[in-house]
């Protein structure tokens, strides 16, 4: 950058508004509105296996092992994380509360760097980005006791699991599931390694056991039996830990019992970490820690399972109850290993087993291992969560409501979370939800108000039948109308909000604001629709008619363009976006999309709004901008593209906004809200957009590749952030995922190749694999059970420009009666009555 431009585009800095004749020039100047993407990069955009991309992959030949650091921990057992190379770290597992895991560093401040709050910091703090902009690595956050794994061959050559001991490492990706590959010229024996905790959706016991399977295979390559020996070990140079052995018939262990200590790495209640292997094996000690060895002779060819176990017991409430010590976890995950790594392979294979775009799958998936943090936890019965590991408390309600992978994987977590927290512990009288609810913390958000009303629609959708919407009706009922009564209570009762609204962005904004007016009316649409199901008439019509009231009201804030928050004249110093393009203009529709809402409003505007997003908000490299624009923290910097949070290409500033420190958001690129414009975006179904929407989720691809940063840690104001897992929804876009368990209803309206589209899916009790192919005269579709069983009384498909005359459905082999009903823009098969499909089982629909 020359310098002469450098100092004009500080000195606009210093004065947002460029000039009073264009006020907006600087940043159309700065966000082209030609974004000149790259041919190649956008065919692999849909391809299934382009050459572009490599998934979530890294090798020691290219130096992308280091940063990869995949969960590999029991969903609310603390953090453990592996890198590309198979080494442990972050070791999060010792139960000590607020321990913020990888989060505890500084970082220097990058070059042209203001800070967050003021201009005086001279590193970035821990919450402000600094392992987005400086990743944690296994080197820097070593096991806090000595452990690791070694090959030995012929009682000679020695090689350690890890970066440096061997010539070509590589690893993939395929979560919950880390694969790395081991090889050598030195070594006759090749060595792959499996590492994962058990993850088996809609299995929650199952799937938060604190421990960490690091299975090993162990191959002869060469013409020659080798006869070789394999360790692990667990240090146990502590101040007074003493050792247990844990021997019983199909595995050898031992577990190292660790007093309370209140300093150094290990911190915490008294407790106990594990090291077990299945099978037979010696027992030995070296200095400091103690090991297990499994010896063996492999004939040319031959392969040797050395499967071990890390486990730990620290008294978190997620697992004490079931268990009593590590020992007794390695015990139960022994015993059941066979079904418990099966189903988790099972699900993995499941999840891959797609005519989707890898890359697209990796990303989509990716911030589902903040599940696997201490991001996570539990309070007796109670589940509850951080914004990010150890920062932000309570579940907050406005970012978790961006959050969708948890709500499908394991919807019993976010029923328990509407159930107990929202609505049995801390909902106020007059139905207003806390947003960071405790006992002193009573102040409502309105975007996470919004957004428990259409999580308890979602959580509703997601069971089995009506009763979690019939015990938490008069809850719900009372959460909807409060927006209602807050709507009554302001300048006018038209279905649209005013008055101070308090929001994820930190601050109380006035007036009309865009995006809470659209969370607002999609509350209003779900209200309704669980109106009608709990058979509450006069509530319905009240949804309905502010509904309506609102569905036309919220034109008034389309300036022709794109939606804009219409500011309160009474409250101008309050902090806000007024004429700015906010990515969250019409963030209600994505949630919609979600619960097969429909359209809320303006078909036309809400493009032309997510148009402007695009032309106004999205760079190729967020560089250039934030060298200007330098307030805010940095979740993209030179190199990386992103979406950012709200501009002025056509002025309207106003110069106060830079003295509230919130200003900084608008300047950053936080995946979470990227995640939610791209999901609406490929849920128009329509080609541009879903180019648009593809995009924006593989420039957050391309921002976390291994080469930069951990792909598996979005980061925004602390790691494995909960926001980030809105990229779920980009996924359920995709398939055009319709599902309503009470009615035993399932629809897919593929956007990404429908003539041949195979995706995985879950439903109340079970999961699994469904294909369509559509040809000249008729398609085919097949709704494959792999896990569970799934009741099913509708099946809802689009066979685009097919002439559907007939269906033939087949469960078996077993013909079954069905009903074909012609909607608008789909057919729907009926079933004469519910049919339960159990795994292994398939229904097969022909329509003609």
């Amino acid at each position: 950058m020359k310098k002469k431009s450098t100092i004009l585009w500080v000195a606009c800095l210093l004065a947002p508004v460029a000039s009073a004749a264009d006020p907006g020039a600087l940043y159309r100047k700065m966000i082209p509105e030609d974004k000149q993407l790259d041919t190649g990069w956008v065919q692999s955009l849909t391809e299934r296996g382009h050459p572009l991309d490599r998934g979530i992959s890294g090798s020691k030949k290219d130096d992308t092992l280091k940063y990869i650091g995949m969960p590999v921990g029991g969903i609310a057992c603390g953090t453990l994380v592996m890198d590309g190379a198979g080494q442990l770290y972050s070791w999060s597992i010792f139960g000590q509360g607020r321990y913020i895991g990888v989060i505890n560093q500084n970082t220097p401040l990058p070059d042209g760097y203001k800070g967050f709050r003021n201009g005086r910091i001279k590193t970035i703090r821990p919450l402000d980005g600094a392992n987005y902009m400086n990743p944690p690595t296994a080197e820097k956050f070593p096991p806090p006791v000595k452990q690791g794994f070694a090959l030995r061959i012929d009682g000679g050559a020695e090689f350690q699991m890890g970066l440096d001991d061997w010539e070509t490492i590589e690893f993939a990706g395929q979560w919950p599931i880390g694969t790395v590959t081991y090889e050598d010229r030195k070594s006759p024996v090749k060595v792959q390694l499996e590492a994962f905790s058990p993850f088996i959706p809609l299995d929650v016991e199952n799937s938060k056991l604190p421990v960490t399977v690091m299975a090993f295979t162990l191959t002869n390559g060469s013409s020659k039996p080798v006869s070789l020996e394999f360790d692990g070990w667990l240090g146990k140079d502590q101040p007074n830990v003493t050792v247990s052995e844990v021997t019983f018939a199909e595995a050898t262990g031992f577990s190292l019992n660790i007093p309370k200590v209140g300093k150094g790495n290990i911190s915490g209640p008294p407790g106990s970490l594990g090291l077990t292997v299945l099978g037979q094996a010696e027992t030995f000690d070296q200095a400091g820690a103690k090991g297990l060895r499994v010896s063996a002779t492999l004939a040319p060819g031959e392969s040797k399972a050395a499967s071990f176990l890390i486990s730990w017991h620290f008294g978190l409430d997620a697992y004490a109850k079931k268990f009593k010590s590590a020992g007794d976890v390695s015990r139960y995950v022994a015993t059941h290993f066979e079904e418990l790594s099966s189903q988790t392979r099972l699900w993995a294979d499941t999840w891959s087993d797609t005519t989707l775009p890898q890359w697209f799958m990796d990303r989509a998936m990716a911030s589902g291992s903040t599940m696997q943090t201490a991001n996570l936890q539990f309070a007796g019965e109670r589940f509850w969560a951080w914004e990010g590991i150890g920062a932000g408390a309570g579940t907050c309600t406005h970012v978790w409501a961006y959050a969708q992978t948890m709500a499908r994987l394991f919807p019993s977590l976010e029923r328990n979370l509407r159930e107990v927290t929202d609505f049995g512990l801390y909902q106020l009288p007059d139905g207003g939800v806390p947003f960071r609810p405790s006992k002193d913390k009573k102040k409502v958000a309105i975007d996470g108000q919004c957004g428990t009303v259409l999580r308890s629609y979602r959580e509703h959708l997601m069971s089995v039948d009506d009763e979690f919407l019939t015990r938490n009706w008069p809850s719900i009922k009372k959460a909807v109308n409060y927006l209602i009564e807050f709507d009554k209570n302001d300048d006018a009762y038209d279905g649209l909000l005013d008055g101070e609204q308090h929001n994820t962005l930190d601050a109380e904004w006035y007036g009309k604001v865009h995006v809470l007016c659209s969370l607002y009316l999609a509350a209003l649409r779900a209200g309704e629709e669980m109106a009608i199901d709990m058979g509450d008439a006069d509530f319905r019509k009240l949804c309905r008619d502010t509904y309506e009231m609102g569905r036309k009201n919220i034109e008034k804030l389309f300036n022709g363009e794109y939606y804009v928050q219409v500011e309160d004249p009474k409250h101008t110093d309050a902090i806000g976006v007024g004429p700015g393009v906010y990515i969250d203009q019409v963030y209600g529709q994505f949630w919609a999309n979600q619960v097969g809402l429909g359209r809320l409003y303006n078909r036309d505007h809400m493009r032309s709004a997510l148009n402007s997003i695009w032309k106004y908000n999205y760079l190729t490299d967020v560089g250039p901008f934030r060298e200007v624009f330098r307030q805010g923290r940095f979740y993209a910097w030179k190199g990386d593209g992103g979406v950012l949070m709200c501009t002025w290409p056509n002025g309207g500033i106003r110069d106060n906004y830079t003295k509230h420190w919130q200003y900084g958001y608008f300047n950053e690129c936080m995946s979470g809200f990227e995640h939610q414009v791209a999901a609406h975006m490929i849920a128009e179904h329509d080609p541009e957009f879903l180019k648009k929407g593809l995009a924006i989720m593989r420039t957050i691809h391309d921002r976390y590749a291994p080469a930069k940063r951990n792909p598996y840690n979005e980061v925004e104001f602390s790691d494995f952030y909960a926001r980030a897992m809105a990229s779920y929804g980009s996924f359920l876009a995709a398939c055009g995922f319709e599902y309503n368990g009470p009615a035993g209803m399932i629809g897919f309206d593929p956007v990404i190749h429908p003539e041949n589209f195979r995706t995985p899916f879950t439903a109340a009790e079970g999961w699994g694999t469904f294909s369509q192919m559509i040809g000249k005269n008729q398609m085919k579709a097949e709704l494959g059970v792999n896990w569970g069983s799934v009741s099913l009384k509708t099946l809802r498909l689009n066979p685009r420009d097919l002439k559907v005359k007939q269906v033939e459905v087949m469960l078996n082999g077993k013909k079954l009666n069905t009903t074909l009903v012609k909607n608008q823009n789909s057919v729907s098969v009926e079933f004469a009555a519910p049919v339960s499909i159990a795994a292994g089982q398939t229904v097969a629909v022909v329509l003609h």
